[in-house]
């Protein structure tokens, strides 16, 4: 849901992140782990190239949008 907030390069290394080998048990969502380490690799990406302030504002929206659907 924030696709369309991220610039090309931020697209990349979500997908980069969220396309790897995985292995899960079958009590995991697939789909959803995906996301969640897409994710998890773009604000790695955000923090180790010191962009604290876009860091904090995805955060934010990630907050934003998962408090919506609860």
């Amino acid at each position: 849901k924030i696709m369309d907030k991220l610039s090309e390069e931020e697209i990349q290394i979500y997908k980069r992140g969220r396309n790897t080998n995985i292995t899960t048990n079958k009590h995991v969502d697939i789909v959803q782990y995906k996301k969640a380490t897409g994710f998890e690799a773009l604000i790695g990406y955000l923090y180790l190239n010191n962009e604290h302030d876009r860091l904090k504002e995805i955060v934010k929206l990630g907050i934003e949008i998962t408090e919506r659907n609860m």
